[in-house]
C-alpha cells in the first residue's frame, strides 16, 4: 500500500533477486518446492501411467503369443501330414521318429503358451483393477498376486526376456517385492522319447500300418533284434542240412 510505505512482493515477476532481501519471505500457498511432479495428484497420475504402460506391454505380448500359437498349429499339421506320407511310403524309421519328436515338442510349446497367455491376461486385468481403484493419496501398492504371476511368466522360455525386463520395472516401482531366479521350464522333458513313440503310434493307427514296419518305426532296437533272430532262424536249417546227409552216409 502506498500510504504505509511497504511494497508487496510481486510473485509474477522475478523481482526478488537478492537472497538477503528475500530472506523471511513466505512461500505462497500452492507452490511445491520439488516441482509439480511431486504433488500427490501427480504421483498418483504417474503411477497410473506406469500401470497402463505395463498393461499395454502385456496385451502386446498376448497378441504376439496368439500369432505364435497359430503358426505352431499350422506347422504341426504339416508335420503330421509328412509323417503319414513317409509311413505310408515306407520311409526311413529314424526320420519318422525325428518328425514325431517335433510334433511332441510343438504340443508342449502350445500347452506352455496357452497357460502363459491366461496368466498374462490375468495380470493385465489385475493391473487395470489396481489403476482403477487407486485413490488420491495412494502410492504404488505391493501386489502379491502380480508378483506370483510374474514369477510364473519369467520361467516361460518364449517370453523370459520380456517378462524379466517388465518384472524389474515393477520391482523398482514397488508393485512387486522380488523376482525369483529359477531355471527356465524344460522344453523337452524326460518323457520326450515315450511321448514321441505314442505320437507315432497314433499316426500308424490311423494308417493301419503293417506291424513289422510299425515296430521298425517305434522301436528300432527291438525291430533289429527281431530281424537278427529271424535271420539266424532261417540260417539254422541250412547249416544243419549237410550234417544230416553226412550222418546218413555214415550209417550206410
Amino acid at each position: 500500500a502506498q500510504g504505509s510505505g511497504e511494497t508487496a512482493t510481486d510473485w509474477s515477476t522475478p523481482s526478488c533477486t537478492q537472497p538477503a532481501a528475500c530472506a523471511g519471505t513466505a512461500m505462497p500457498l500452492g507452490i511445491n518446492l520439488f516441482g509439480s511432479a511431486n504433488t500427490e495428484e501427480a504421483q498418483k497420475q504417474n503411477a497410473r501411467e506406469m500401470l497402463r504402460e505395463w498393461q499395454s506391454k502385456i496385451k502386446s505380448e498376448v497378441r504376439q503369443m496368439e500369432r505364435n500359437l497359430r503358426k505352431l498349429e499350422q506347422e504341426e499339421e504339416k508335420i503330421k501330414r509328412d509323417i503319414k506320407k513317409m509311413a505310408k511310403e515306407g520311409g526311413d524309421p529314424k526320420n519318422i521318429q525325428i518328425l514325431a519328436k517335433t510334433v511332441v515338442r510343438s504340443g508342449k510349446a502350445k500347452t506352455r503358451l496357452y497357460t502363459a497367455r491366461a496368466t498374462l491376461q490375468a495380470t493385465a486385468s489385475e493391473l487395470s483393477n489396481t489403476a482403477a481403484t487407486m485413490r488420491l493419496a495412494d502410492a504404488m501398492k505391493n501386489s502379491s498376486e502380480v508378483m506370483a504371476q510374474m514369477n510364473d511368466l519369467v520361467k516361460v522360455p518364449e517370453i523370459h526376456e520380456a517378462m524379466e525386463t517388465l518384472g524389474k520395472e515393477m520391482m523398482k516401482s514397488g508393485l512387486i517385492d522380488e523376482m525369483i531366479e529359477e531355471g527356465l521350464e524344460d522344453i523337452d522333458g524326460p518323457e520326450l522319447e515315450d511321448e514321441a513313440e505314442q505320437e507315432v503310434d497314433k499316426v500308424l493307427d490311423d494308417l493301419a500300418i503293417d506291424a513289422q514296419l510299425r515296430l521298425a518305426i517305434t522301436r528300432p532296437q527291438a525291430a533289429a533284434s527281431a530281424a537278427s533272430a529271424q535271420a539266424k532262424a532261417k540260417a539254422a536249417p541250412a547249416a544243419a542240412a549237410p550234417v544230416a546227409v553226412g550222418a546218413a552216409d555214415g550209417s550206410a
